[in-house]
């Protein structure tokens, strides 16, 4: 019997939170699913822009689309989220990731683990890890492609004068479809997009990913993966904000490639092997100047792992044990050219990571859940870190569920940090920041699972961060030295209202303070001893309004809000400053005609900043003022399927 789509829920299965596949509804770790059909609803097309909707993130965009974006996830450094595309890290060794070139192209789904995720995911994943999970082939053969245009209205503000539109473009065509023991998804995408800034600004990404399975046997599957971007952002400022630059940009070349091989070797016992490799080859190119100024870098990342894990399946047990292995291994060279003459930097290192871990998940009943796992990282520069998690999930009665995780987590130095040369020199004798984490949180269903509220208290310590001396303690290098506390609590209200309606509300209370400071005790240090950390609100809500019907419309309206929050003024000597809180409105709609002829068309419209409120996302930086964007979106079946 054919369900109502208002009544029919299958409960979502996690990849990312455990190394054992479990429901959303039974996890101890705090977790979000972003569904990629609703960020298609909603016309986003970067990952940045979507995480925007998660309890406790943050996204600081440091101007227009292309700048660099950083994600603060429960407080944490933008350094202490692990990213990872189909299993494969993204991150640059030491936990960097920019967001600015990640879209949403063929994505399936995105998870967001919200805590410590060390003991599963290694190095870096400190407060929290996000997944990109992008689209399984099934059925006959299908093409869809899309296409989008629209314009943005330019900032104004204090020191800027700018006005008009700029223009953005957006097209994607992707191909999937499953044959016997094969299934395949494949896509391409070019986004383009003029700047906020009148001068040298601009963005364009070429992304193509692909993701195929072969069954070979009923007991064997082979699962392949890859993703690759070509991407480039002119800009015309300099890292205090003010617009002085008519040549520099920035690009990069970043593919990430995954292989898993799994084995049912019987019907308790499971053996996986991945090979993983991700590479980022990318600079800056500030071409000589009037001034005579000139900077260019280029750096090449790469990080190559592989891991075998085994997993028994009892019968309310699932025990994984797993070891790994990463190499590393990073070439940057700087040369300059100014007034005082020239300066060249070169510098390469490599270090290599080997690990092993276990977990327990416990399960004696539908209503209980216990996860313990440990995990050992042996580094051959600052040697063995061991991290553990434990959590609990319960139901004493139906429709309420309690949970609460502890555990501990660390971030690896970067090469910069470690192997510098030139003005600034690295420190191999650095250690590993660490945090200490713990949360606990309360589900509740209401109108028969219809709507399900959750709220969430947590609690984390971060030691040995790491921060720059000017001389004074261990010379022009970095030391471990900071130590800081972000604390906060989380509410999540989802429910379906009725018919097609659905709505959404998360806020976030966050308090964050310095209790150890770093080695710059000017107005402008990062770490100052009871002062909060930068670029993270004390507030922000999220409210968002759904329409799916079963007429020829589909629409989303969505509020951001989000609070005042401590910055710099980067202008020498630095500064404090507080950027004020926002609002922001944005709106999506979809037609999608039922005229035979017609049919598999859609139609769109989405509407960014509606009510064209003036911010800003990083201080002196423009952000979008109002941006409205049109699109059309069409899918072609195989014959077989018609």
């Amino acid at each position: 019997q054919e369900q109502r789509p208002d009544t029919a829920r299958v409960a979502p299965v996690v990849v990312t939170a455990t190394r054992a596949p479990l429901t959303l509804s039974s996890l101890p770790v705090a977790v979000v699913i972003i569904r990629g059909e609703d960020l298609r609803l909603r016309g986003i097309t970067s990952v940045g822009e979507a995480l925007n909707d998660v309890a406790s993130a943050y996204v600081a965009e440091s101007g227009s689309r292309g700048a660099t974006t950083s994600l603060f996830l429960r407080g944490g450094e933008s350094k202490y989220v692990k990213v990872l595309i189909d299993g494969v890290p993204a991150n640059d060794p030491g936990g960097f990731y920019d967001f600015a070139s990640l879209t949403t192209d063929n994505v399936d789904r995105i998870e967001i683990v919200r805590g410590p995720a060390s003991v599963v995911h290694g190095a870096d994943a400190v407060t929290g890890v996000v997944q990109i999970i992008t689209k399984k082939g099934a059925g006959p053969m299908r093409v869809e492609s899309s296409a989008s245009s629209g314009f943005a209205r330019r900032a104004t503000g204090t020191g800027f004068s700018n006005t008009g539109s700029t223009r953005t473009f957006a097209a994607t065509t992707a191909l999937r479809g499953a044959m016997p023991g094969v299934t395949y998804a494949l896509s391409i995408a070019r986004h383009d997009a003029g700047g906020l800034y009148e001068l040298n600004n601009g963005y364009r990404n070429n992304v193509a990913s692909g993701r195929f399975t072969f069954v070979p046997d009923a007991r064997t599957e082979v699962r392949m993966a890859l993703r690759y971007h070509d991407y480039q952002f002119n800009y015309p400022t300099n890292s205090a904000g003010d617009v002085t630059d008519s040549n520099s940009y920035r690009s990069e070349d970043r593919t990430a490639i995954g292989i898993e091989l799994e084995r049912a070797v019987s019907a308790s016992l499971r053996a996986v092997v991945a090979l993983n490799s991700s590479v980022n080859d990318g600079g800056t190119d500030d071409a000589l100047d009037a001034a005579g100024n000139s900077f260019i870098s280029q750096d090449k990342v790469r990080r190559r792992s592989m891991e075998a894990r085994g997993q028994w399946l009892a019968s309310h047990a699932i025990v994984t044990l797993g070891l790994q292995r990463e190499e590393q291994d990073q070439r940057s060279q700087y040369q300059s050219t100014s007034p005082f003459g020239p300066f060249n930097s070169l510098f390469k290192a490599a270090r290599m990571n080997s690990a092993g871990y276990a977990e327990v998940v416990v399960s004696p009943s539908e209503r209980f859940t216990a996860t313990v796992g440990s995990r050992v990282d042996d580094n051959e520069r600052f040697g063995a870190f061991v991290t553990n998690r434990v959590g609990l999930s319960w139901r004493p009665v139906p429709g309420t569920r309690l949970r609460a995780t502890a555990g501990t987590a660390f971030r690896e130095p970067s090469f910069f940090e470690n192997y510098a040369t030139g003005f600034v020199s690295g420190n191999p004798g650095l250690k590993p920041e660490q945090a200490r984490s713990a949360d606990a949180g309360v589900e509740q269903e209401f109108s028969g699972g219809r709507v399900s509220a959750a709220v969430t208290v947590f609690a984390q310590g971060f030691t040995d961060m790491i921060d720059y001396s000017g001389g004074s303690a261990c010379g022009f290098s970095y030391c471990n030295v900071a130590e800081a506390e972000s604390n906060g609590a989380e509410l999540e209200v989802r429910g379906r209202i009725v018919g097609g309606w659905s709505g959404a509300l998360t806020g976030t209370r966050l308090k964050t303070k310095v209790i150890t400071p770093g080695y710059d005790a000017s107005a402008g240090g990062l770490y100052r001893t009871g002062e909060s950390l930068i670029r993270r609100p004390q507030d922000k809500w999220t409210a968002e309004l759904t329409y799916r019907g079963t007429g020829p419309l589909s629409g989303s309206a969505r509020v951001l809000s989000v609070g005042k929050r401590a910055d710099r003024d980067f202008h020498f000597p630095a500064s404090p400053v507080t950027l004020a809180a926002y609002q922001r409105v944005d709106a999506g709609v979809e037609f999608a005609p039922r005229a035979a002829r017609l049919r598999g068309t859609t139609l769109t419209l989405r509407v960014e900043n509606l009510l064209d409120e003036s911010y800003q996302s990083v201080f002196n930086y423009l952000a979008p003022r109002r941006t409205v964007t049109v699109g059309v979106r069409a899918t072609f079946w195989h014959d077989e399927q018609r």
